[in-house]
């Protein structure tokens, strides 16, 4: 097939949870002999790697939480104007319907990459839709504008605000969520428990649910590492890595330096790694990485990965990475979402801090035997399964070209 593909997010090497998982179905789709033009934001020399057919929108939309005060305001301000959620506001590109068509045209299926790139293809419906979401966009700024006025922090009137534009963006994803719903032929979710929630909302709108439901079950992309080899003297390096300006990611970094670290301070090492610490009060030893070019950096400088997560849905990609690189895990329950079935021995699952704590401990100096072979098969099981869950949804969009062109066909006989 040829499938125009269109994302939010250009690039080369992924470097973000979201950029893993956009990787992982380009990767699937070009490997499976599939013609790819794809199109979005970035770079287009960078995303290259993965088609020679690549349309460059403009640069990368940045989070929010980056901007400064007056872009803030500024896009706050632009989103309002247009009545649209925020983040769909930021991502407006400058596509005309004529331009987009010429794409469409030569193409068999499109997918969208990213809810917020969905409203792209308004007004254009020519070829069989697959959404790929990432996650329940407005569970998590419903959960966002509840914290606004729990955590107590900042102005009352700015942590009232804050609730407003959380509660606003939520409800006005909802109704794209829903719009995805009733005009796609395929919408896929990383996890099942996404599936279902998309289910219920359909349900409680009494929506006709035009989209076939899909699970794609995440693969890691990065080999297994070589495990660092401690002397058994020096304190075992605890890491975290991710992107911490995504709210439930910092959430739970907040978690673990508050309730687990002080606990094992002193009997182990921090390593954090990933942008976003800015603003966060960081213990004075910890050796913080930053944004790291080679994800390897940080497996070859850490003994256990501690992978926390509380709240927000999909998946998280890099509890998926880690296991696959057959490094010591401790992760929590919710951190291994759409992941606990046949997990490898070498995670642990703790939602207590204390025995999280412990688990880091123990994890960091007694290392699993036969890790990386483990990791090895868990990590082909998973590609095998993500890959029949790919072939099924373009064989659903292949379906319904095939009807559409039948469809063409015969209004083509009556007018003749």
């Amino acid at each position: 097939m040829r499938i125009l593909v269109l994302t939010t997010r250009l690039f080369g090497t992924p470097t973000s949870g979201g950029e893993l998982c956009t990787a992982r179905l380009l990767a699937v789709l070009r490997d499976g002999g599939h013609e790819i033009v794809l199109v979005g934001r970035g770079d287009e020399t960078e995303a290259a790697v993965w088609t020679p057919h690549v349309v460059s929108l403009g640069g990368i939309v940045g989070p929010f939480d980056e901007l400064g005060r007056w872009r803030s305001l500024a896009a706050v301000a632009s989103a309002l104007l247009a009545r649209r959620p925020i983040t769909v506001s930021r991502q407006r590109v400058p596509l005309s319907a004529e331009r987009l068509a010429g794409l469409l045209r030569p193409c068999d299926a499109v997918v969208v990459d990213h809810l917020q790139a969905w409203p792209w293809l308004r007004g254009i419906r020519s070829r069989p839709l697959l959404l790929v979401n990432h996650n329940v966009e407005s569970d998590n700024y419903m959960r966002q504008s509840r914290a606004a006025l729990a955590n107590g922090q900042g102005h009352a009137v700015g942590r009232w605000v804050r609730r407003y534009l959380m509660r606003r963006e939520a409800h006005g994803l909802r109704q794209l969520e829903l719009e995805v719903l009733a005009q796609a032929q395929v919408l896929a979710c990383l996890s099942e428990d996404d599936s279902e929630r998309l289910r219920s909302f359909a349900e409680r709108a009494r929506l006709d649910v035009h989209a076939r439901l899909a699970v794609l079950p995440g693969y890691p992309l990065a080999p297994p590492v070589h495990r660092r080899q401690g002397t058994g003297e020096a304190l075992p390096a605890v890491g975290l890595l991710g992107t911490w300006t995504w709210a439930p990611n910092r959430e739970g970094l907040r978690w673990f330096l508050a309730r687990v670290w002080p606990a094992i301070a002193g009997r182990a090492r921090l390593v954090l790694a990933g942008s976003g610490l800015e603003g966060l009060e960081l213990p004075a030893q910890a050796q913080v990485m930053g944004r790291i070019s080679q994800v390897s950096d940080f497996y070859g400088a850490v003994d256990v990965v501690a992978v926390v997560s509380l709240s927000g849905s999909g998946v998280q990609e890099k509890a998926i990475e880690a296991l696959g690189t057959g490094a010591a895990v401790v992760a929590t329950r919710h951190a291994l979402r759409g992941l606990l079935q046949d997990l490898p021995p070498h995670v642990r699952i703790e939602d207590d801090p204390a025995r999280f704590g412990q688990a880091c401990l123990e994890a960091g100096r007694a290392p699993c035997d036969q890790a990386t072979e483990l990791a090895l098969q868990w990590a082909s099981g998973r590609r095998d399964v993500y890959t029949r869950s790919v072939a099924a949804c373009l064989s659903r969009l292949s379906e319904a070209d095939q009807r559409q062109g039948a469809t063409d066909d015969a209004e083509l006989v009556t007018t003749s």
